[in-house]
């Protein structure tokens, strides 16, 4: 078995296959995204009793890793605890990464060949893709003209001392923006929050709610009647601030609600000039795209052509997502997806750490099922 992606998703279905006598290699640097594209001084929003990795047993959880390892178990939970309990869980587990970044997957009538950057060539039945983020960053077209040295999404932004001293609008009214909009003030950033919403949606202070909702999302949304899954995916989506972030936001820079931009150039000075639909203006050194991501499986560096034009999609406006069965497979046999590439069949959760249980626990053991079926017939 073949997994691209080391995140909380392929480390954890490692963990499982290593339980169940599946070998597999495991493809990507781990925790990329957790350590190297997210700034390390914030903290992880969502309770971190929700937030273990996934094993056989559920033994390896983060309450074992606090209390093994004597780290503080607290809420909102440091992204660096995170990124160490990843590694830890690995060790426990006996996962084995293979440190390769996957450049081309394709179909052989044996499953798949996946051949990486430093030219090494690997074949399996099974392929998992348990990606992240990286490949959605979402920039409204009325920025699309700023070139890159005036404007960039908030994915990647480790550090923002290099804002030092500079005016920076940060567009977006949800938890990156305001996280994005902190940190750019802790570094000396003369920093302004722009939203086109009125007001800012804040999640509630007690987060262990909304953490239970996600698993249990993850669990039943699958079986749940076609009409309850259409109100789901047709509902607006609200996103919200964790109250943990007001502090470094609040009485701390401009938040500017009903802004909406109507548009955006570069000056011959070398500055962005944002023009709101009032009428108003900013004159800014950067702007930082805080605006989500959009998912879509064209976007997948490593999938050709060929491949996404045999895998089935969703239908009804959602053909950016494949169409999975209830083991996380799509319409190629061997081809699984988990993590946001599974936020439409299976729900909400899995754009999140929340469904990974759920995951590893549909697709090892219908593997397993069919590795001992072929095996007694041949």
């Amino acid at each position: 078995m073949i997994i691209i992606g080391a995140g909380p998703y392929g480390i954890s279905l490692a963990a499982h296959a290593a339980a169940s006598g599946i070998s597999y290699v495991l493809l990507g640097n781990p925790m990329h995204f957790w350590s190297e594209q997210m700034p390390q001084n914030m903290f992880i929003r969502t309770n971190p009793r929700y937030i273990s990795f996934s094993d056989k047993d559920d033994a390896f959880t983060i309450e074992r890793y606090c209390r093994e390892t004597g780290t503080p178990q607290r809420s909102p939970f440091p992204r660096p605890h995170f990124v160490d309990y990843a590694f830890w869980f690995a060790r426990q587990t006996g996962v084995v990464f293979t440190r390769q970044l996957v450049d081309q997957v394709d179909s052989i009538p044996a499953g798949f060949r996946v051949m990486t950057n430093e030219g090494y060539c690997y074949e399996a039945k099974h392929a998992i893709i348990a990606t992240g983020l990286q490949h959605y960053s979402y920039i409204p077209e009325v920025l699309r003209g700023l070139p890159p040295e005036l404007l960039s999404h908030t994915f990647g932004h480790t550090d923002f001392n290099r804002f030092v001293g500079k005016k920076v609008a940060v567009i977006g009214s949800g938890q990156s923006a305001w996280e994005a909009a902190g940190l750019l003030h802790m570094a000396g950033s003369e920093t302004e929050l722009l939203f086109r919403r009125d007001a800012v949606q804040f999640a509630g202070e007690d987060n262990t709610a909304s953490g239970q909702r996600l698993l249990d999302i993850a669990e039943q949304f699958y079986s749940l009647p076609l009409e309850r899954k259409q109100e789901r995916w047709h509902a607006p989506r609200q996103s919200s601030v964790a109250p943990f972030l007001r502090p470094y936001v609040e009485g701390k820079l401009p938040i500017t609600g009903g802004a909406a931009l109507a548009s955006a150039e570069a000056t011959d000075g070398g500055k962005a000039l944002l023009t709101l639909a009032n009428k108003q203006t900013r004159l800014v050194d950067h702007v930082i795209s805080a605006t989500g991501y959009r998912i879509h499986l064209d976007q997948v560096p490593f999938l050709p052509d060929s491949l996404l034009q045999s895998i089935q999609r969703e239908a009804d406006g959602f053909h950016g997502f494949p169409l999975l069965n209830a083991q996380f497979e799509s319409s190629i046999p061997g081809l699984y997806f988990v993590g946001p590439l599974a936020s439409h069949t299976h729900g909400p959760a899995f754009g999140f750490i929340a469904g990974l249980r759920q995951a590893c626990r549909s697709i090892i053991p219908h593997l397993v099922h069919s590795i001992n079926r072929e095996q007694a017939t041949s």
